[in-house]
């Protein structure tokens, strides 16, 4: 097939997990691929021309975009989410005019944004690619033509301490009650936008901050809602790590847990829980809020653990850092659920079969 992908932009998760990482597998397969990201990134403006003017930019570079897809004619265009971050629609109204077969991706409940842009966007398309079932029955009232193919990781990159052999591991070091011992690394990863999430831990890290040595590690792009969080003001040991591609696994790595608290809005149970699927697969036990699918990935217990008010995230986290067996527990079972249920090893045949029959009409 000759499949064309336009993407947010090249550090956007999105593009990164729901499209890029698919490529070089769908290439060594015989697949001819061309990627045509947002420039500027979608959410992002030139420091040179401000937002507005970079906004003209974006737009003046799609229409060029349109015009390769034109020349390059693929079988199947695939839209990432949406080509601008606002209410309109004009471009993609065009691209479905040039387009053989469209397929649009969603990974987030986009009509909480903007429910007509939404619909519109859904009946341009051929079929609707959904992140998780919960956006699919949405899709499905405008259009029947949904297949759920997770937001995964690559289980290749993602390579889990246990299963290497390496990292940080839970040494005898770790332990509460050994004298003056490291601090135990609660982390957290994601876009800055959501680091106000932590809020709803404020409480319970302040708590655990005067009875073990703990330090929360936030990984992001940018560091700006983190101070205004100001976590530090309770006594909780804040570390901030400037996001890399090339760093972030084994950064992810020297994690001992990993957090995703989440609130229960209408936009966070339509997200697809990549965080804790990073988590998961490099080895690091997670404890997230059972909203929306995270509810699905977790089995508590098992695979990780479910945590919902401030005294239960308290509950869990005082167990797990007082015993880190209760942790390494967790481990095997949560690489073996990201790697048979949201790996791009598994979903990779699902996506083939989807965009070929999408190419033959069906």
């Amino acid at each position: 097939m000759r499949v064309a992908f336009l993407t947010s932009g090249r550090f956007v998760p999105s593009s990164r997990f729901r499209v890029l990482q698919f490529v070089p597998h769908l290439q060594r397969l015989g697949h001819e691929c061309l990627v045509l990201p947002s420039c500027p990134e979608k959410y992002a403006s030139l420091p040179m021309l401000g937002f507005r003017l970079s906004g003209v930019f974006k737009r003046w570079n799609r229409q060029a975009d349109l015009k390769s897809l034109e020349r390059w004619s693929p079988d199947v265009v695939v839209l990432e989410r949406e080509l601008f971050s606002d209410a309109t629609f004009d471009v993609e109204q065009t691209l479905r005019q040039i387009s053989r077969r469209l397929v649009l991706d969603i990974d987030d409940g986009l009509f909480v944004l903007n429910r007509h842009k939404f619909e519109v966007l859904c009946g341009l398309s051929d079929h609707v690619i959904a992140g998780n079932e919960l956006l699919a029955t949405r899709v499905r009232t405008i259009n029947s033509r949904v297949t759920v193919i997770p937001t995964c990781v690559d289980v290749e990159k993602w390579q889990g301490r246990g299963a290497r052999g390496e990292g940080r591991g839970f040494s005898q070091a770790d332990s509460p009650l050994t004298p003056n011992p490291s601090p135990l690394v609660l982390g957290w990863t994601g876009t800055a936008a959501n680091i106000p999430y932590l809020e709803i831990l404020r409480e319970p890290l302040k708590q655990l901050s005067g009875e073990v040595p703990v330090e929360l590690r936030i990984i992001a792009e940018s560091d700006r809602p983190l101070r205004s969080l100001n976590l530090e003001r309770d006594g909780i040991q804040t570390r901030f790590v400037r996001w890399s591609e090339a760093t972030e696994v084994v950064e992810l790595q020297a994690f001992n847990i990993g957090l995703m608290p989440m609130p229960d809005t209408d936009w966070t149970r339509y997200k697809c829980g990549l965080k804790i699927l990073q988590y998961m697969a490099a080895g690091v036990p997670a404890v997230a809020s059972p909203v929306g699918i995270n509810s699905e990935i977790i089995h508590h217990g098992v695979n990780g653990w479910l945590a919902t008010t401030p005294d239960e995230w308290l509950f869990v986290l005082r167990k797990l850092l007082s015993d880190p067996s209760r942790r390494d527990s967790v481990v095997t079972a949560a690489r073996t659920t990201v790697a048979d249920h949201y790996s791009v090893q598994s979903q990779l045949p699902r996506l083939i079969a989807c965009l070929e029959a999408v190419r033959a009409g069906e």
